[in-house]
């Protein structure tokens, strides 16, 4: 994913023209213009601040015990700070070029991908060496590679069409795309957080666990985490598919509330209950349901 970052950050370092509107030199305008306000630079700072706290927080412990299977967490976490910081240059007319606007757009509008794919990740390994795989309708390796492969294919095409907004033939075909792109990253989401459902209810149902399992706050974690990325989607959806000059795409506050906020909420549990060592103790996995035991008896 921060190949793909990379990759569409030189592309747009490649291109000449200014970024949507008329081909001019008055870029402030027209990034003012695609925005609907100029961004606020404190609301920037905090943002950068948090984020970049999370990140440091995440990588202490991926480093600590060595899971380096979480490192998406503390990388996307990091790649949503350098995307606020480019929003504070933003505030500054001076600044407000194509550039530093379009690998904002790319980092703050992508970087979440790596959010979900962790709950992904984790969620896997929650089946597979604490619940059982039997309480996943589909293999818990299978989910999680399924799902991760794909939010990076939701991720490209996201990117794809940031991309596209650099120039003035291919801005509306750049927001198709990137509607597409939020609405099919959305879509496999829902997808998830149902299996996440039906998971908790079978093994609820099959009677082993007690409810006092050390996993069980990560899983409710987890459950936490979804809902607010899910409020996070809805918004997006919403966002991508309104017209220009509704209230939704030029007052920054909805961005914050409904963006920047729930993504946050979704992500800072983790910090005070990592997961790692929560995946290692009182599994079930191995429990044999009490059905099968009356069956084996007679």
């Amino acid at each position: 994913m921060l190949a793909g970052i990379a990759f569409q950050l030189w592309l747009t370092s490649l291109q000449d023209v200014d970024v949507f509107g008329t081909i001019q030199r008055r870029a402030v305008s027209n990034v003012v213009r695609v925005l609907g306000y100029t961004p606020s630079k404190p609301a920037a700072i905090v943002a950068v601040v948090v984020y970049l706290t999370c990140a440091v927080c995440f990588f202490w412990h991926v480093f600590k015990r060595r899971d380096w299977w979480a490192l998406c967490l503390p990388i996307g976490s990091t790649a949503m700070g350098l995307g606020f910081i480019l929003r504070v240059m933003l505030n500054n007319p001076a600044h407000q070029k194509r550039g530093p606007f379009v690998s904002e757009e790319i980092l703050t509008a992508c970087s979440p991908a790596t959010f979900l794919a962790f709950n992904y990740i984790v969620h896997g390994r929650l089946l597979g060496r604490c619940m059982g795989k039997r309480h996943s309708y589909i293999p818990p390796n299978y989910v999680s590679w399924f799902f991760i492969f794909s939010d990076v294919f939701t991720f490209i095409v996201q990117a794809a069409g940031t991309a596209m907004f650099t120039k003035t033939s291919t801005l509306n075909t750049g927001k198709t795309v990137f509607q597409v792109g939020v609405i099919l990253q959305s879509a496999s989401y829902y997808m998830f957080f149902i299996l996440y459902f039906l998971s908790w209810r079978s093994c609820r149902k099959e009677g082993i666990a007690t409810g006092h399992e050390a996993w069980w706050k990560i899983y409710k974690l987890l459950g936490v985490s979804s809902f607010f990325i899910t409020v996070r989607t809805i918004f997006r959806i919403a966002e991508s598919c309104s017209d220009p000059g509704t209230a939704i795409r030029t007052r920054e506050v909805y961005l914050y509330v409904f963006d920047t906020l729930p993504l946050f909420l979704a992500i800072v549990g983790y910090i005070f209950y990592w997961p790692g060592p929560y995946l290692d103790r009182d599994s079930i996995a191995e429990a044999v349901p009490m059905e099968k035991v009356r069956t084996s008896s007679v």
